[in-house]
């Protein structure tokens, strides 16, 4: 089930968060970067969910949160106004079962919704699965930026900027 986050979801939200960056290198955060007091999390969601210009979705399976999406305006300017972002995260486990997809199709509704007529996110090259995905849905790759993650072992990861107009 993909719907809105609860404040009662705090702790399921903070568990992915943590489990998912020891799971992936394309994330943009290392291993125990993730720290957030259960209130506080309890806090950001409610925030969220009086915020018109973002959207948060959890992905909830067998009762229990394995992912999350955010969508939102990439600045709230009106010359902005045009323009949103996306960002995923699911649980590995969770990984190939059309989750992300579902997550997508609701950031794409939202979209539609607020008038947003263009849909960024970035995306670590090497990401094939989640590109497969993004290319399916209508994203073009527009750019590249560099280096863009510098991981603790020393190496870098580029990163694609990806859009879809609607």
């Amino acid at each position: 089930m993909i719907r809105k986050p609860q404040p009662e979801d705090a702790e399921g939200i903070i568990h992915v968060m943590s489990i998912a960056d020891t799971e992936t290198l394309f994330l943009a955060r290392n291993p125990g970067e993730f720290s957030a007091p259960v209130e506080r999390e309890r806090e950001i969601i409610t925030n969220i969910l009086n915020d018109n210009d973002v959207e948060w979705f959890v992905a909830v399976y067998e009762g229990k949160v394995i992912g999350q999406c955010s969508v939102g305006l990439v600045r709230r300017n009106a010359r902005y106004r045009h323009r949103a972002e996306v960002a995923f995260v699911i649980l590995k486990d969770y990984w190939n079962l059309g989750i992300g997809g579902k997550m997508m199709e609701e950031c794409i509704k939202w979209c539609k919704d607020k008038g947003v007529t263009q849909i960024e996110l970035d995306v670590v090259k090497d990401n094939e699965r989640a590109i497969k995905m993004y290319r399916n849905f209508g994203f073009e790759i527009t750019g590249t930026i560099s280096k863009a993650l510098h991981y603790q072992d020393g190496t870098y990861a580029d990163e694609y900027t990806m859009i879809k107009n609607i």
